[in-house]
């Protein structure tokens, strides 16, 4: 089988003021829907009959300046993240959640679970538990801390399960399944952190000090 011959001619860069300069994809590093400027686009050719084996193009996001590259499936890498985005995290909680995020963008969804598991310990440790004790533990603890409530319990827990299965289990986790997972563990974190960081940012100012009750003060 030949081999194909790579044609630096094939690389291009398209025209920004026609239609073949722009690329409509969803940007994995900001999550908007853009047109984005094609920057380059390459191409290799089969030398004995011209076809075209390879196609890529470089893009970037107008929103953030960030590039990206679609292969031949039009795959654009890197990829959305999955789940929701949660504020208020504190830093070790927040990488670990973005790295869940970023596994299953990737189709790690194996990587996506086990790191969900360990979110439990990285929330629980930072609400007070000892460091290295079993997952149901943490969950355990998060519970008698009122950070899980009964209703809540069953579903926390399906975090834990699944990242077991993840663990024991050779059979690579499904979609569904891991995407479950993500969602879970992103209402969790949104139940613990998100909420009192939007009660404190949106909380209206303290007023000040002026030796007498506020008129509309309760009687």
């Amino acid at each position: 089988m030949k081999r194909a011959r790579f044609d630096r001619n094939k690389i291009v860069r398209p025209d920004p003021n026609t239609a073949a300069g722009w690329h409509r994809y969803v940007c994995g590093y900001c999550g908007n829907s853009v047109a984005g400027a094609v920057v380059a686009e390459f191409k290799l050719v089969r030398a004995s009959d011209s076809q075209v084996q390879f196609h890529a193009k470089w893009l970037q996001c107008p929103t953030c300046a960030n590039p990206s590259v679609m292969d031949s499936h039009r795959n654009v890498r890197p990829g959305v993240k999955g789940g929701v985005a949660v504020e208020g995290l504190p830093e070790d909680v927040a990488e670990a959640y973005d790295e869940a995020r970023a596994c299953f963008g990737v189709g790690g969804f194996t990587g996506c679970e086990l790191v969900c598991r360990k979110i439990l310990m990285h929330v629980a440790v930072e609400k007070g538990a000892k460091e290295g004790e079993p997952f149901q533990a943490y969950i355990d603890y998060l519970a008698d801390q009122r950070y899980v409530t009964p209703p809540m319990r069953p579903w926390v827990d399906r975090i834990r399960a699944h990242g077991n299965l993840a663990t024991h289990r050779l059979a690579k986790p499904e979609k569904a399944r891991a995407e479950s997972t993500l969602m879970f563990t992103g209402e969790l974190l949104r139940l613990v952190y998100e909420m009192d960081y939007m009660s404190k940012l949106y909380a209206p100012p303290e007023p000040a000090e002026s030796g007498g009750e506020p008129e509309d003060a309760a009687e």
